[in-house]
């Protein structure tokens, strides 16, 4: 089992934040209860997180947000999971003989919402490693970088899992819209309490 954790940074999860997704800040004690199971547990983790320069063309479609190095590009939970961490830079390059280790932590950066942007990422999914492999996403947001997430990894032969109660959308249709996609392409859909039950009863 692989957890993949989306764009859980400030500038989405605070209210605040330069490109707040409704109601987020309502799912934050579910995301740390996952985050914290992953060190407890030792389960690989895949954070992606946006790291944007001035200037980037997503800002020609999106409000400028999620600036590296700045404290809206943070993870509401930085320290989570307590898990040795492995960060992937935006320009990583596909490597053939990458493999995700057991019980550690990928910090995937990017550029656009879709995680698959970075090659390294891409890669994975180019050589097979995630087939047939049970991933568990949840963060933000859902019709958006959740939904490229998603599909993308069962595009890849992944068992998705996606953590209902852990994910907000930004509009209400698109995310109706987004559910339909994942059903169609055989996602499942799950629960925190579910999750942490699975765990513990392994």
């Amino acid at each position: 089992m692989i957890f993949f954790d989306v764009d859980t940074q400030r500038d989405f999860m605070d209210v605040d934040g330069a490109l707040a997704v409704p109601e987020a800040e309502a799912i934050k004690p579910n995301l740390e209860r996952l985050l914290r199971a992953a060190g407890q547990y030792g389960i690989t983790t895949i954070s992606s997180r946006c790291a944007h320069e001035p200037g980037d063309a997503e800002f020609e479609i999106f409000p400028p947000h999620c600036l590296d190095e700045t404290p809206g590009a943070e993870r509401v939970f930085e320290a989570l999971p307590e898990l040795p961490r492995h960060e992937i830079p935006v320009d990583a390059v596909a490597d053939p003989q990458a493999k995700l280790a057991a019980g550690e932590h990928y910090i995937l950066k990017k550029k656009v919402f879709d995680q698959f942007s970075n090659a390294w990422l891409a890669g994975l999914r180019q050589s097979g490693a995630f087939k047939d492999e049970t991933f568990v996403v949840f963060g933000v947001a859902t019709d958006y970088c959740v939904r490229a997430c998603v599909l993308g990894l069962a595009e890849g032969g992944a068992r998705v899992q996606v953590v209902e109660d852990a994910i907000r959308g930004v509009a209400p249709e698109t995310t109706r819209q987004t559910f339909a996609e994942m059903r169609a392409a055989g996602v499942e859909f799950t629960t925190t309490d579910e999750v942490l039950k699975n765990l513990a009863d392994i």
